[in-house]
């Protein structure tokens, strides 16, 4: 099982020159991932940026966006902005999309909460067309530059919900998907579902199945996760906040190689530790304890 490693860019008090030595300091230390999701609604920095930073400091490590909220997206934007970043990269581009959690995000976009379930589906399969370097518009070009490996960037369905993940055999590549509490049973069961999918619309090979978690490193690990839960959470999850911080067990070196043996034995692709404070005593430490 691979070890993904979530960049300090959705959170206070970040800045450039951290993220760039995070990229640069996650590749020497043998991680398999840099990751980045996509909020409007909080601090931080732009997907696109970020990773295309990440990119110029680094030649091996792969990119993954985990996730973006597709349906507030010109969807041949996307395809324009993945298609550049796979090229500038190499090639190492994983694009995870997901419909996006809190809401609001849509109202800043802005973006129409209802029919974004459709909305996700039609982009979703649009990006694959537009991907293929053909246009679909007579008389007009293609979107560029042309994909690096045919078909286009690695695609993933960044879902939970049991009724989301079944979208994967007929879209994406696989699903990355989150486990507060980082529980293999809990993983177990979305992935039955993804391989489910896959039969069901009988795909060849196996869906790339990845899953991810919150952690904290270091003699004031629980601090800081709590620190960020109450900043964060609050507006996304009221009333939860307690709830999710009993649930994290990812904040000692014990319970974190527990979580990476738990997840091998279910078969997992690759599991993403997500930083929860933007110091890279958490990325050393992180190191350290993966081996």
């Amino acid at each position: 099982m691979e070890i993904g490693v979530g960049l300090p860019t959705n959170l206070r008090g970040t800045n450039k020159d951290l993220v760039l030595e995070w990229a640069r300091r996650a590749e020497a230390a043998g991680f398999a991932s840099l990751c980045m999701g996509e909020r409007l609604t909080y601090a931080g920095y732009d997907w696109v940026l970020s990773l295309t930073a990440a990119a110029a400091v680094t030649s091996r490590i792969r990119l993954l966006a985990n996730v973006i909220i597709l349906p507030i997206h010109p969807v041949g934007v996307v395809a324009k902005q993945s298609l550049s970043l796979d090229d500038f990269s190499g090639g190492r581009l994983s694009l995870g999309v997901g419909l996006g959690t809190p809401l609001d995000d849509y109202d800043v976009a802005p973006s129409p909460r209802e029919g974004r379930g459709a909305r996700f589906e039609e982009s979703m399969r649009t990006l694959r067309e537009l991907w293929k370097g053909e246009s679909l518009l007579e008389g007009v070009r293609a979107i560029g530059p042309p994909p690096v490996r045919e078909g286009g960037p690695e695609l993933l369905l960044g879902a939970n919900g049991m009724k989301s993940l079944r979208r994967a055999g007929q879209f994406t590549d696989g699903a990355v998907t989150w486990s507060f509490s980082a529980d293999p049973r809990e993983a177990r069961a979305m992935f039955d579902v993804v391989e489910q999918s896959w039969r069901d619309f009988d795909r060849k090979g196996s869906p790339r199945l990845v899953c991810g978690c919150y952690y904290s490193s270091g003699p004031t690990a629980e601090q800081d996760l709590a620190a960020y839960f109450r900043d964060y959470y609050p507006n996304v999850l009221p009333g939860q906040v307690e709830d999710l911080l009993a649930a994290v067990r990812t904040v000692t070196p014990e319970a974190i190689r527990t979580v990476v043996r738990e997840f091998e034995e279910i078969g997992c692709d690759e599991f993403i530790f997500v930083p929860v404070k933007p110091d890279l005593a958490h990325l050393d430490g992180l190191a350290e304890i993966v081996g």
